[in-house]
């Protein structure tokens, strides 16, 4: 029996969802229905010709961009200082060959990335994709 318990010492009972370093690491697929939201700066808002805005393709560009997962957030929480944001599905960045992948942090339980460095057409065809769940607000 005490040669049990020594065993049992071992067995790991938390498992880290942020570090792929770490030999207990999970990491879990967001679905490609899911609703992704982004924020975005006013300097990563581009004026189209109609009269309307979206985010440019610089919102997009980066390693392991950081998006929020919409089913487990609200607008008002994931848009915190930012000018806008912007919505998309996770088939639009999982089609283009990226992983997106849950990443909760302790200050943001909805926190996701897209995994990868994305490449400028890609990033412009996410951008493309998005649609404003908060509208920008100018300063």
């Amino acid at each position: 029996m005490a040669e049990t318990s020594s065993i049992l010492k071992f067995i790991p009972i938390c498992y880290s969802m942020n570090d792929e370093s770490d030999p207990y690491f999970i990491k879990i697929l967001v679905p490609k229905n899911e609703s992704l939201w982004r924020r975005i700066a006013e300097s990563q808002i581009v004026k189209l010709e109609i009269g309307t805005y979206r985010p440019s393709s610089a919102a997009f560009k980066g390693i392991d961009i950081s998006v929020d997962i919409a089913s487990k957030s609200t607008p008002e929480r994931s848009i915190k200082t930012s000018s806008g944001l912007a919505g998309f599905l996770a088939k639009v960045p999982i089609t283009l060959g990226y992983q997106v992948i849950e990443n909760p942090i302790p200050e943001n339980p909805a926190h996701a990335i897209i995994k990868g460095k994305i490449r400028r057409g890609h990033a412009r065809t996410i951008a493309k994709a998005c649609q404003w769940v908060i509208e920008p607000r100018f300063t």
